[in-house]
């Protein structure tokens, strides 16, 4: 005999509030099967079982990780009592409210117009660091605890910032006065720690960070290599090695820039030479030192790049390196992995190009760059370059290489890219100009990289007036310059609470703010524009060591999973 069942209508009980009779099985007839409405019993699938077990889990967990202590003090056996976790506090806790308090100590509230950005800006000396804190780049009393913070770096507080510079695992900045501090796991090891001075002089301008070392430059032009691990030294007894040159500086030549890979660096003198250097034995593997070989060289001995160009600046991947000369050309050299150096399609007798050359496919033309076009600037990532270009009117912004975080910042996700493309957000912009009661194009102030993330400034017009007597700098509503940020935010290096790739560029919101997720109706970061500050306006900061007026410009610095924001003296 078949069998059916049919499904009665569940009845309410008003008084226990509980459902009753949910199904009546019935046994039919065949006959019995015409005219009668036919029910199915429901089947719960296991799926679905396993599906709310698993939500109703995950819910009771969050609940219980945020209100540990409130559910301990009630059932004591779901957790230490209440008395006993404040008598004796978990050190991760304690570090997380540390940080939670330092966040909430950066600004009076959390969110900010653009004129209290820059007044804050202005008068908030320090450098702040948003990303990872794995190795303790963000806050060294706390290395390893969490990633995607916003800290104020302990121990710099008040201190104008000269230059920074971020490693994987260690850090360096230094300040006004000259002194160059050290942080990170790397350079301390995996304990607590603050920012360690390890050497003062007031000529010190420039800092870079490569895997194991810290690179100096100062306006002697002078360039100096410190050890980035302080327990094993690997520069023998030295811990302050000078660079020699070769051939030596000419007569009134000086070093103006530098620029550090992986393992390598290239600096740029006011003659229009460049100079490079290994720092190791893999600091050449990939020809990125621009001699004609890949061949192990002496490391820590400064070889001066052959070749007729006038070059203005050098920019360095982790195996790669750029130089821009005073034509508007572009030229590379070094690994192609990912078509860095702008190789066309990939093939494996181009993955490393150890002669420096133009870039093939810059310009659409080939090798020959169009009258009406030259570049302006240059900028690496580990993997990925990038060239500012002007054509005519047009300001373009052009990125190639290795882009599958979003670092070309195209809105697409490539694993290689040997043509370069447009980065639609930032090129072929224009503004209305009051002053000039004419249009007038938009191109960057600066463009930073980190290793698989970028961040630019624009150079949006300013209504800040630079004024020393200080009539003007809070006549009106002030805004600064525009700040755009995209590719990898695995750590929160382009902005924290998220943990997705940004294809293209995006607002940010400020570093210094515990702003994060929707910026519906919040107004996004903004760059401080130099402004002459009252040294007294500056918080804790050492006014006496200062001019009565301190002109002051706010600077960005990027690291392989960092982004920082600092206040210059300029």
């Amino acid at each position: 005999m078949f069998r059916a069942a049919i499904l009665r209508v569940p009845k309410f009980n008003v008084r226990s509030g509980r459902i009753r009779s949910y199904i009546q099985r019935r046994t039919l007839s065949p006959s019995q099967y015409d005219g009668e409405i036919v029910g199915v019993e429901p089947v719960v699938s296991p799926l679905a079982v396993g599906a709310s077990v698993v939500f109703v889990g995950g819910l009771f967990y969050y609940i219980y990780s945020e209100h540990r202590q409130t559910i301990a003090s009630f059932l004591p056996f779901m957790g230490s009592p209440a008395s006993e976790s404040s008598a004796s506090p978990k050190p991760e806790q304690d570090a997380r409210d540390k940080i939670r308090k330092q966040r909430t100590q950066m600004v009076p509230k959390s969110e900010l117009t653009a004129a209290e950005q820059l007044k804050w800006a202005w008068t908030h000396p320090g450098l702040y660091v948003t990303g990872s804190n794995e190795f303790g780049l963000a806050d060294p009393q706390h290395p390893g605890l969490i990633s995607g913070v916003k800290c104020a770096v302990p121990g710099l507080e008040g201190k104008l910032i000269r230059s920074a510079a971020f490693s994987k695992t260690h850090a360096t900045a230094v300040d006004s006065s000259g002194a160059l501090f050290q942080w990170g796991t790397g350079f301390a090891g995996s304990v607590p720690h603050m920012p360690t001075c390890t050497l003062k002089d007031a000529s010190i301008c420039e800092v870079a960070a490569t895997n194991d070392f810290v690179v100096v430059r100062d306006n002697k032009s002078r360039i100096r290599v410190l050890s980035g691990k302080n327990a094993s030294n690997q520069l023998g007894s030295n811990t302050d090695v000078s660079l020699s040159f070769e051939p030596r500086l000419g007569w009134r030549e000086s070093v103006v820039s530098m620029s550090a890979g992986r393992s390598h660096i290239a600096v740029t003198t006011n003659s229009g030479h460049v100079y490079t250097a290994s720092l190791d034995k893999d600091g050449n593997s990939r020809g990125q030192l621009g001699h004609g070989s890949n061949a192990s060289v002496q490391p820590l001995q400064m070889h001066r790049i052959q070749s007729n160009l006038h070059f203005t600046s050098a920019a360095c991947g982790d195996e790669h390196t750029l130089l821009l000369t005073n034509d508007g050309d572009v030229l590379g050299c070094g690994a192609n992995d990912f078509g860095q150096l702008a190789t066309g399609a990939y093939s494996s007798g181009k993955a490393t190009m150890r002669e420096l050359a133009p870039l093939p496919r810059l310009w659409k033309s080939g090798f020959l760059r169009p009258q009406d076009a030259y570049a302006v600037g240059i900028a690496a990532g580990a993997a990925t370059s990038y060239a500012q270009i002007v054509q005519g009117e047009a300001r373009r912004v052009l990125a190639w290489g290795r882009g599958i975080d979003g670092q070309l910042g195209t809105g697409t996700l490539t694993h290689m890219q040997g043509v370069p493309v447009v980065i639609p957000e930032l090129s072929d912009r224009e503004e209305f100009d009051e002053t000039l009661q004419a249009r007038r194009p938009l191109g960057l102030r600066s463009l930073i990289t980190g290793a698989s993330h970028a961040l630019a400034v624009c150079d949006n017009r300013s209504n800040v007036v630079l004024d020393k007597s200080g009539a003007s700098v809070n006549a009106a509503p002030l805004f600064g310059h525009d700040v755009v940020v995209w590719g990898s935010n695995v750590s929160g290096q382009c902005e924290p609470g998220r943990r997705h790739r940004f294809a293209e560029p995006a607002h940010p919101p400020p570093l210094f703010t515990s702003t994060s997720g929707n910026l519906d109706n919040k107004v996004p970061l903004q760059a401080a524009p130099p402004q002459w500050i009252e040294s007294a306006q500056l918080r804790d900061a050492d006014s006496s060591s200062l001019p009565k007026k301190v002109l002051v410009e706010q600077m960005f610095v990027a690291g392989p999973d960092v982004t920082a924001a600092f206040l210059r003296s300029c």
